[in-house]
């Protein structure tokens, strides 16, 4: 109905807005049935695409793969690691 009212309106903003939901419909629903996303890994992505940026000139590719641990949430034994191997 909305969708309906929506593009019987002279905004042309409603327009291009009820396109997109009749376009992307079945996605969007299918998000309601099954409430599951990429938005974790999607994070991830981006703290290594941001550490990679602040990271340039790292020597020690293992280091670079223990920070990147760190960040990401496998604290515990990237800490004890990094850790051990400072010492």
């Amino acid at each position: 109905t909305w969708i309906q009212a929506a593009l019987q309106s002279p905004f042309k903003p409603f327009h291009d807005f009820s396109k997109t939901l009749v376009t992307w419909k079945t996605h969007i629903l299918a998000y309601f049935r099954l409430p599951y996303t990429n938005a974790r890994t999607e994070g991830t992505n981006h703290k290594i695409k941001n550490l990679k940026r602040r990271a340039y000139g790292y020597r020690n590719r293992e280091r670079f793969r223990l920070r990147v641990k760190l960040e990401c949430g496998c604290f515990q034994q990237a800490h004890s690691l990094l850790h051990f191997t400072s010492a």
